[in-house]
């Protein structure tokens, strides 16, 4: 095609038609616009549709990170409401003077304890090295840093800070100290039934458990709750795109 041009142009100057030779000039230079625009945009095409095979992959590993996470939040919720059953059932034996029986075993060997989920980052970390501005939908981009850069931060800072330090700090103490637990979160029994009746500190340790295993089960709840909407968001986002 420029050889043909060149001979047109060529031929063009010999015949001294200067006002054609200039039209095909133009027209070159035209021809030149138009190859270099349908090559960006065909550079600009093949780069986007690699982004969006990095996103819609990303979306994906993402989804099963958080199916994993599911998993583990539901079984924090599980575990914190048994701990919980028990601290209650524990000081309701206490502050009504009740005999201790057999029954109460479990109560007394799920007095201490807490959980910690462990999530799942891979694919966000992923998306933070390669840039939020990959996910296209900003609605969903929203909920993917909502939950990781606040919600899941706000739990780890939750356990490690203060649910953890007031196991160790307020409720071992006194488990070692007045209860024998034959095996961790099934049986237990008090040193001295009695004594630990009108034991108020012991009983106001309890209390603070109760309300520390309430709390943890409504955040864990939370979680859960996002993780669903997020998982939900992540599923139409890929359907509707095809994957």
């Amino acid at each position: 095609m420029i050889k043909i041009f060149r001979h047109i142009r060529q031929r063009m100057l010999q015949e001294n038609r200067f006002s054609r030779y200039l039209l095909y000039a133009i027209g070159e230079i035209f021809l030149v616009v138009i190859g270099i625009f349908l090559a960006l945009q065909l550079n600009n095409w093949n780069s986007g549709r690699k982004e969006a095979t990095k996103e819609l992959g990303l979306l994906a590993e993402m989804r099963q990170n958080l199916e994993a996470d599911l998993v583990d939040c539901r079984y924090n919720i599980d575990m914190n409401q048994r701990l919980w059953r028990g601290n209650v059932a524990v000081l309701k034996h206490l502050e009504e003077h009740t005999p201790f029986h057999d029954s109460l075993r479990v109560h007394y060997g799920n007095l201490f304890g807490n959980t910690v989920l462990v999530p799942n980052t891979s694919a966000f970390e992923n998306l933070k090295s390669v840039g939020f501005d990959l996910i296209r939908n900003d609605s969903l981009r929203r909920s993917i840093t909502k939950l990781y850069s606040e919600r899941y931060s706000y739990l780890v800072k939750l356990e490690s800070e203060w649910d953890m330090p007031t196991q160790l700090n307020e409720i071992a103490p006194q488990m070692y100290a007045k209860v024998v637990v034959d095996t961790v979160w099934r049986s237990g029994h008090p040193i001295d039934a009695i004594a630990l009746m009108d034991d108020h500190y012991f009983k106001g340790v309890v209390k603070m458990n109760i309300f520390t295993r309430g709390y943890m089960v409504n955040v864990y709840k939370g979680i859960e709750k996002r993780i669903l909407a997020l998982m939900a968001q992540i599923e139409g986002e890929l359907k509707e795109r095809g994957r």
